[in-house]
C-alpha cells in the first residue's frame, strides 16, 4: 500500500465531490452549456485557489522548506524565476526586485528536474536552481537588500 499525502487526499475528495456533482446535474438535467456551445467548446482551467489564498493572506500558511542564496553583481538587476506558474495555472516568469517579496506557484511542468521539485532562476549573467521537496509547491522568494535570497515553500498552518 502506498503512502498518501494530506495533499493528494484533499485532490481526490475534491475530484470525488466533483465527479459526483456533475453526474447529479446531469441525472437533474441542469447542466449549464459551456461558453461559446456546442461540442469542442475549450474548458477554461479553474483558478489556483491555493496560491490566491497565499497572495490574499499569507497568515494561514507556514514554511515547509527554506533554501537561502546570495545573488552575485548589480543589484539593480531583478531576479526572474523562469519556471513558475499564475493563479490562472499558466506558465509566467516572476520578477523580483531588491528587497522584495514574491508568492508563486512551482512549475513542476517544465522538464524533469521540475518534476522533482526545481524551479530555474536568473540573475543578470548568473542562472541557477533550487530543489524543493514537492513539485509544484507554493513558494515565497524573499530578496533582501544585500541580494540575500531566502526561498520558502508554504503549506497550510494547520495547528491548533
Amino acid at each position: 500500500m502506498s503512502e498518501l499525502s494530506r495533499r493528494e487526499a484533499v485532490m481526490w475528495a475534491a475530484g470525488l465531490a466533483a465527479g459526483a456533482g456533475l453526474v447529479g446535474g446531469e441525472a437533474r438535467g441542469d447542466e449549464k452549456p459551456a461558453a461559446g456551445g456546442g461540442q469542442g467548446a475549450a474548458v477554461q482551467p479553474q483558478p489556483d485557489a491555493d496560491l490566491e489564498q497565499a497572495l490574499k493572506s499569507p497568515l494561514g500558511f507556514m514554511f515547509s522548506e527554506q533554501l537561502t542564496f546570495k545573488l552575485q553583481g548589480d543589484s539593480s538587476h531583478e531576479m526572474v524565476v523562469a519556471s513558475a506558474r499564475g493563479v490562472d495555472r499558466k506558465p509566467t516568469s516572476i520578477y523580483v526586485r531588491s528587497a522584495t517579496l514574491r508568492i508563486f506557484r512551482a512549475d513542476a511542468g517544465v522538464d524533469a528536474f521540475t518534476r522533482q521539485g526545481g524551479v530555474y532562476w536568473r540573475f543578470h549573467n548568473q542562472e541557477g536552481t533550487l530543489k524543493f521537496k514537492q513539485p509544484g509547491a507554493l513558494v515565497m522568494i524573499v530578496r533582501e537588500h544585500d541580494d540575500t535570497v531566502r526561498c520558502y515553500s508554504l503549506v497550510y498552518d494547520e495547528r491548533c
